[in-house]
């Protein structure tokens, strides 16, 4: 892959950004694993734009040389090296030379049919509402094993036998629960009971309705919880409460929006679900640390 100057380009109309950010190829993506020369010579691994992603993504670099920018974070490529994207994330590729390595892609509900979505998957899905994606150097004897993983995966994507699915599910889930001993998340943080797996659908329905429902109210309804039920347990999980994982989406896809498109202040709050622009300007001035005029400007482009 060739060098990929970091200046910003303009972005896209608002609507068209949030809506239809996705390229048609991750569209259709249940599952899907290539190599990353593969991925660059069919350009479905485009270096030059950012592409808001649909589905989870794993990127394992063998040989590797530059950066990756995923929503504000800038995290440098190298050797044996790990990235783990969300749904949502706005993802950029800096590369230098060739790459080599493997790109895993599936859609969020392509586990679910198996049990064992609840320990592995889940671990995951709590990254990207202002937490950095997770990048995992796995030792020595863990790449051996990864790499084991990652060739079964590979075959049996090329192969359609009987139960294709199934297995491939199967070998995901192995792979995920490997990078998640990477983490070194301890089984208890990777079990889920009732009170994880309530946070756990309080994220999953924040990530898709937080421009709509900004109440730890909304979301307690619909969890059949009350908010001062809900706003406990979140802090017990997380450390946090509802509403300040409410206020963070709410201000990770304000600054996506800043960073990837021309939109003024006005345009932005009103994207997101304020009629009031002064409302808008002291959220974003409580909740980023600095106005938005003033973040607006502090945007220096990369390189």
């Amino acid at each position: 892959m060739k060098f990929v100057s970091h200046n910003q380009q303009p972005g896209a109309i608002l609507t068209t950004f949030a809506d239809s950010g996705y390229s048609n190829h991750e569209k259709r993506i249940h599952f899907e694993i290539q190599t990353l020369e593969w991925m660059e010579e069919n350009v479905h691994f485009p270096p030059e734009k950012e592409e808001r992603l649909s589905n989870f993504e794993i990127i394992y670099f063998t040989t590797g040389h530059g950066f990756i920018k995923a929503d504000t974070d800038i995290f440098q490529v190298k050797e044996e090296t790990i990235f783990c994207f969300v749904p949502g994330q706005v993802r950029r590729f800096m590369l230098v030379g060739q790459q080599e390595g493997y790109c895993i892609r599936f859609a969020p509900d392509f586990l679910l049919s198996g049990s064992a979505h609840l320990k592995t998957v889940s671990w995951l899905e709590n990254y990207g509402a202002g937490i950095p994606v997770p990048v995992i150097e796995p030792s020595t004897e863990m790449r051996a094993e990864i790499k084991q993983i990652v060739y079964a995966l590979q075959k049996e994507y090329t192969n359609y036998f009987l139960l294709r699915a199934e297995l491939l599910s199967g070998l995901l889930n192995i792979l995920l629960i490997h990078l998640s001993r990477q983490l070194k998340l301890t089984s208890q943080d990777s079990i889920l009971g009732k009170d994880n797996e309530l946070v756990h659908q309080f994220k999953r329905l924040l990530k898709k309705n937080f421009i709509s429902k900004k109440q730890v109210a909304d979301y307690a309804s619909e969890l059949c919880v009350t908010p001062n039920y809900l706003n406990k347990t979140v802090k017990k999980i997380t450390g946090f409460t509802a509403s300040y994982h409410i206020q963070q989406q709410i201000i990770l896809e304000a600054k996506r929006q800043v960073i990837h498109s021309n939109g003024s202040m006005k345009e932005i709050a009103y994207f997101l679900g304020f009629d009031n622009l002064a409302h808008f300007s002291k959220f974003f001035k409580n909740n980023s640390g600095m106005n938005f005029t003033s973040f607006r400007k502090g945007l220096v482009p990369v390189g």
